[in-house]
């Protein structure tokens, strides 16, 4: 399973914008966004497409409806940033920093996290389809109640992830840690794991592994 990449014109010139430009239902494209957030910043239904994130714009910010389309967030800042009913299509997020990041009910397609820092993100009653998390420290991601249509976590610190109530049709775990896993057999579609994730799944589930000699 591979995302699509983010549609980027490389000959575009991007044009520099700073985070206060972001008014309500405003739509910004081939653009750069940048520069330092207000306290508390704010804005409703901000579309951004084909365009780039870099340093602490999004830092803390509340945005409820956000759009983001072929967007590239590369070492972007969006620690505790609130973007409840995100929609994400052919995203990538290039090692960003992303602890608290909350976006409940959001709706991300092909989007892409790679090497980013995102404890305690917070995605429950979410839509993932073609979602990739590589190399990421996602200790407690919290994905409850989500529908998890093509999902893979590659490589990444993913002890706690919480997938209670979540609808799995396919999600590859397999060479991340998950230790501590809250997750309901019956909302398994197709789980895939390697070996050495067998026993937290286990115990997750309610079952010991134990040796066939073992009198217990």
């Amino acid at each position: 399973m591979h995302p699509e990449a983010p549609d980027l014109d490389e000959q575009v010139s991007y044009t520099s914008i700073a985070i206060d430009a972001l008014g309500p239902q405003s739509m910004h494209e081939h653009v750069q966004l940048s520069g330092d957030p207000d306290a508390g910043f704010s804005a409703r239904a901000v579309a951004l497409s084909s365009s780039r994130v870099v340093g602490p714009a999004l830092m803390g910010t509340t945005l409820p409806a956000l759009r983001l389309v072929d967007c590239h967030l590369d070492r972007a800042d969006c620690a505790n940033a609130t973007w409840v009913d995100a929609r994400m299509v052919r995203c990538r997020f290039q090692s960003c920093k992303a602890t608290g990041l909350d976006i409940r009910g959001g709706s991300l397609r092909d989007v892409v996290f790679h090497e980013c820092k995102m404890p305690d993100a917070f995605m429950p009653e979410s839509t993932l389809d073609r979602v990739r998390f590589e190399s990421c420290q996602l200790h407690a991601l919290d994905l409850s109640g989500s529908k998890i249509t093509h999902v893979r976590i590659a490589d990444c610190d993913a002890r706690n992830l919480r997938l209670l109530d979540a609808r799995i049709e396919k999600l590859d775990l397999r060479g991340s840690r998950i230790d501590g896993i809250a997750i309901d057999a019956r909302s398994i579609g197709e789980l895939i794991i390697d070996p050495l994730q067998a026993p937290p799944l286990a115990q997750a589930m309610g079952a010991r592994v134990l040796d066939a000699h073992d009198p217990n």
